[in-house]
């Protein structure tokens, strides 16, 4: 009962927060992301390294700006400066200064902030709305980011119900042990019907939705891996407990951590070209 209210109170918050985009969507990135890097930051001292977390958090605020307001360039620029800044704070640790400690560190800033910035840079997409009162719900940005959050959700579930069903050969047994092979074929499948089907009904041609919806559940897939391949290494479950019956932010946001980065960028370079190819042999 508690994993399925927890589930409902979070799906209609983040459909809530998807649909204003702008300063919600922010402040709801702030939020999670915020905790999620607190469970990452205790994942990494378990293993004896020590970040310096300050610097990230505060790395935090401006790379989610520059997204916010839909500059691109200054997010690596803050990047940037916030890496040199990583560099100072570990030497001032004098003997205590590793190499291991600064590359987790900025790690921590790409995986925390930097990646989940892109989700806000897909909702904004075609949109000049900033402010609380003045919002343009459904613009290109929210039916992007909504096929986004939609494949990721039908996957899930179609890969647990094959995987279920009718899995029989493992997918990667040390990373995660329950996944197979059924599954992930069957996740990849739904996921892609579902971004072609919700991506005709609202103007995206079949061949951009195909391949969007591909390369969304792969990303999807791979962030879920990499968050387990993280916890294994630290021995652990879950990343946390702070979602009854979920565990951790981490455990339930690993499938979104790449797919923001992936769908921004098709859409930004690819879409064009591929409605352009799929127009001249009147797929559209």
């Amino acid at each position: 009962m508690k994993r399925v209210i927890t589930a409902t109170i979070g799906l209609a918050l983040l459909f809530a927060v998807l649909i204003f985009g702008g300063v919600y969507l922010f402040l709801f990135l702030c939020i999670l992301c915020g905790l999620g890097l607190k469970e990452f930051a205790a994942m990494l001292r378990k293993k004896g390294f020590n970040p310096v977390m300050p610097v990230v958090y505060a790395s935090g605020l401006p790379i989610f700006l520059a997204a916010l307001f839909n500059k691109p360039y200054l997010i690596l620029g803050f990047l940037a400066v916030f890496i040199i800044i990583t560099f100072l704070a570990i030497m001032k640790r004098n003997e205590k200064a590793t190499t291991a400690d600064t590359a987790l560190t900025i790690l921590c800033m790409i995986y925390g902030f930097f990646l989940p910035s892109h989700l806000l840079l897909l909702r904004g997409i075609n949109s000049s709305n900033l402010s609380f009162f003045n919002l343009n719900f459904f613009n290109d940005g929210f039916w992007f980011i909504f096929i986004v959050f939609l494949v990721i959700s039908i996957s899930d579930i179609a890969g647990f119900y094959v995987g279920t069903n009718f899995g029989k050969h493992k997918l990667c047994p040390y990373l995660s042990p329950k996944k197979t092979i059924e599954g992930a074929l069957g996740s990849t499948i739904l996921g892609i019907l579902a971004s072609m089907g919700v991506g005709y009904l609202v103007g995206i041609d079949l061949l951009n939705g195909f391949l969007f919806g591909t390369l969304t559940v792969i990303a999807a897939q791979l962030g879920d891996l990499a968050e387990s391949m993280m916890k294994r290494d630290a021995h652990t479950k879950d990343s946390g407990d702070i979602l009854p019956g979920h565990g951790g932010i981490m455990d339930r946001s690993d499938s979104y951590m790449f797919t923001g980065a992936v769908a921004y960028y098709y859409i930004l370079y690819c879409y064009p070209v591929i409605k352009g190819i799929s127009s001249s042999f009147g797929l559209i």
